[in-house]
């Protein structure tokens, strides 16, 4: 789906943020504009091997990288906002370990 936004005057409203941020101001979010879009912050990924995995991304399109955590918040807060649904709170992953964090043992 192709959408024409006028970059012009565009009004954002803070949504949401990485859970795991604390207070930083600096830090992943999704903000809601004035014109029923969304503007997503985060790392921009300019290096060509991620540009060249996007599909077909016009000239004035960008990535940015955000967390799990905050798509998950941001999925459990649009869906209760938006449809009256209360998704909870959301599991522990078994992928969110860290590669050197050791495997939980049953004892």
């Amino acid at each position: 789906m192709q959408h024409s936004f006028d970059h012009e005057g565009v009004v954002l409203s803070f949504y949401c943020k990485t859970p795991s941020s604390n207070i930083q101001d600096d830090c992943p979010a999704f903000h809601r504009t004035d014109r029923g879009s969304w503007a997503v912050q985060g790392e921009r990924r300019e290096e060509n091997e991620v540009r060249v995995q996007l599909r077909a991304p016009k000239e004035t399109e960008g990535c940015v990288e955000i967390p799990d955590d905050l798509a998950d918040l941001f999925v459990r807060m649009y869906a209760k906002e938006k449809y009256g649904v209360d998704l909870g709170a959301a599991p522990e992953r078994a992928d969110s370990r860290r590669p050197d964090e050791p495997e939980a043992r049953a004892s």
